[in-house]
């Protein structure tokens, strides 16, 4: 019986090994892909609000929403010409989707003011909604720690935490309000929220708060069991946060690895699968990201001390050079 038990564990542990070697997500985020409930089945007849959806991971979730039976979509963002397009482009992925089923719906992140009155329009338009998803984020600045602006910082935390902040309060209020209706809250983290990366001081530290916000409200909310929060973390993903990024002191970083666009990237297609595939299954947190992102992260977790010695090393290579 021992033994059985001992050929048991061992085929467990082999297999997550085998998914974390070979997989582009976590070991639960994988198996709920492979044996738990499908996209579509949990989307079906939901009105679903994604943000920061003109382009990369956004646009990537929005597209592979449109091929849900049933499903209203709402994108939001700045760029009114940039969600058009892609609301052409969704309707040209499934011809049976009417143009009402998708409601662009621009506005500032930023703009604080604007939050309640979308989600009126929302519920106005559609009667209901009931998944947000909270995508919009920009990368910063390349700079060493101690020569980034504080305005950067500032403004980085500005968009990247208290903007999504504020509108999931107006959202969670929402839902605590229409009792008897589900809700969920899914936001866009990244793996930089959970490992700080050398050169992005004022991006990473906004993921890292995104990560306390949102962990203290899943707690708060467990009595709740209708309403639910996930929280997504990507690894590098084939987007234009890279193009938008500024540098921070110009040719010092110019030669960096660390401030190019990694070759081993997912596509924001890929991506925004993983992505659905965890709210459809209601995980608190997905990490997802191509080779060899996700093995250091369990290293990183379970094994701090063997982390930090290869982070150690492998930093000689990446960092700049002072002199």
């Amino acid at each position: 019986m021992l033994d059985l038990i001992v050929a048991v564990i061992l085929a467990f542990f082999a297999i997550c090994v085998g998914i974390l070697l070979c997989g582009d997500c976590d070991i639960w985020t994988f198996m709920h892909l492979k044996f738990g409930k499908d996209i579509a089945s949990r989307f079906e007849g939901k009105v679903v609000w994604v943000t920061g959806a003109s382009s990369g991971i956004g646009e990537g979730l929005a597209k592979e929403l449109v091929k849900v039976k049933n499903v209203k979509i709402i994108i939001s963002a700045r760029r009114k010409e940039e969600l058009e397009r892609v609301k052409k482009e969704c309707l040209e992925l499934n011809k049976s989707t009417k143009q009402e089923s998708i409601l662009v719906l621009p506005f500032d992140m930023v703009d604080y003011d604007s939050h309640a009155k979308a989600l009126e329009k929302i519920v106005k338009t559609f009667g209901k909604l009931d998944i947000l998803i909270s995508n919009a984020a920009a990368m910063g600045q390349y700079a060493l720690w101690e020569e980034a602006p504080i305005s950067t910082d500032k403004a980085l935390f500005d968009l990247n935490v208290f903007s999504l902040v504020n509108l999931n309060r107006i959202v969670l209020n929402y839902f605590k309000n229409e009792r008897g209706r589900q809700g969920h809250l899914a936001v866009v983290s990244s793996l930089a929220g959970k490992l700080g990366v050398p050169y992005l001081t004022p991006y990473t530290p906004t993921k890292f708060a995104l990560h306390g916000y949102f962990d203290s409200l899943r707690h708060e909310l467990r009595k709740m069991e209708r309403i639910h929060v996930t929280v997504l973390c990507p690894g590098p993903v084939e987007t234009n946060i890279f193009d938008n990024s500024m540098t921070g002191t110009g040719a010092r970083f110019k030669d960096t690895m660390l401030t190019k666009r990694p070759a081993n990237i997912m596509t924001a297609a890929r991506c925004a699968e993983l992505c659905l595939t965890s709210i459809a299954n209601k995980l608190e947190e997905s990490w997802m990201a191509p080779l060899p992102n996700l093995p250091f992260m369990y290293l990183a977790a379970y094994q701090p001390f063997l982390y930090s010695k290869l982070s150690a090393f492998m930093m000689k290579f990446f960092v700049v050079d002072e002199k």
